[in-house]
């Protein structure tokens, strides 16, 4: 590998017609406006897709003909993410690239802004940043803690190989607690609903962001339950033992194939408008009430009987409690 230089994307290609130019961009060399590139990704693994108009690093290397262990004389461009140029996740774009692409003017421009005197900025840049991708100015960094994994997407969602830090001098502090700082946890967030500001940090919050997992060790996650009751279950904000929550508007589960299997070491619990449910003890009342109705038409109990009208049954008082706890589940 050789030659490194930094270029301004122009062109992407988003089609599979020609097999060998997927992922390709047009682009141009910084350092000479007038010299137009053509560069394929460096890493296919995980992909970064540009804006027209942000930067990238720019290495040449071998082409798909080349044979190993020779000298090779003719080497293609390969490019790496775009450069972070704004500071921000969303775009990267320079505000005044739209004018270099377009008349291929003098890099006057550009190294104004490449030393931070844009034109515009803070997601109100005149450039074109490609067909279908509409620009946002609610979309800032989620905070980050010393140490931290953190992989963010342009549009607000994020994934956070974490911990739980004390004392950091951050201008956000966690959502979540532990009496151990150094026990992971890991966020998948999808959108937050209060938004954000361009460039300032956000923490993710399992009641606020629109949807979220949250993989815990022995943190305790302040998520609140769509119901008041929730049966005998710890509440999630007391609740620090490894941990799964998954939070959403609708959280929908199909098996295409097969069946969906809870399976609990102590229980399963429903919680409705209506009721709270404890499966195991749902399950046992049923039984119950099931045991004493055949014994009645089983004659294994019987209605007292007299000179005059049929009494009650001899199990009636049963009955009466298995209604009374079923109904105790109620909300």
């Amino acid at each position: 590998m050789s030659s490194v230089s930094v270029a301004t994307v122009q062109k992407i290609t988003l089609k599979d017609s020609d097999v060998n130019e997927v992922y390709a961009i047009q682009c141009f060399n910084q350092k000479n406006p007038n010299q137009q590139i053509k560069a394929y990704p460096y890493d296919l693994s995980i992909r970064r897709i540009p804006l027209i108009g942000e930067s990238v690093v720019l290495i040449q290397g071998s082409m798909p003909e080349s044979s190993p262990g020779k000298r090779q004389s003719n080497q293609t461009y390969y490019y790496l993410n775009p450069i972070a140029i704004q500071k921000n996740p969303h775009n990267n774009a320079l505000p005044t690239s739209k004018s270099l692409i377009s008349v291929g003017s003098s890099a006057a421009g550009y190294a104004s802004a490449a030393v931070g005197v844009p034109s515009v900025s803070g997601g109100s840049s005149s450039s074109k940043l490609g067909k279908g991708f509409s620009e946002r100015t609610d979309v800032g960094s989620i905070q980050p803690f010393i140490g931290d994994v953190l992989l963010e997407g342009r549009f607000g969602h994020s994934m956070r190989f974490g911990y739980t830090p004390k004392g950091s001098k951050t201008s956000e502090k966690p959502s979540w607690s532990s009496s151990t700082d150094n026990d992971p946890i890991t966020i998948i967030s999808n959108g937050r609903k209060s938004g954000g500001s361009y460039n300032k940090f956000i923490i993710e919050d399992v009641n606020d962001d629109l949807s979220s997992i949250w993989l815990g060790s022995s943190q305790k996650i302040k998520l609140k339950p769509a119901q008041k009751g929730i049966g005998g279950a710890t509440n999630p904000s007391s609740y620090s033992n490894p941990s799964i929550y998954l939070n959403s508007d609708r959280v929908f589960l199909n098996a295409k194939s097969d069946s969906i299997i809870l399976a609990a070491k102590k229980d399963i619990i429903n919680a409705t408008p209506k009721w709270q449910m404890e499966m195991d003890k749902l399950f046992t009342e049923i039984e119950k009430l099931a045991t004493e109705l055949k014994n009645l038409t089983s004659a294994a109990a019987t209605f007292a009987t007299g000179v005059g009208p049929t009494g009650p049954a001899t199990n009636a008082s049963k009955v009466a409690t298995i209604v009374s706890n079923i109904k105790a589940m109620k909300q």
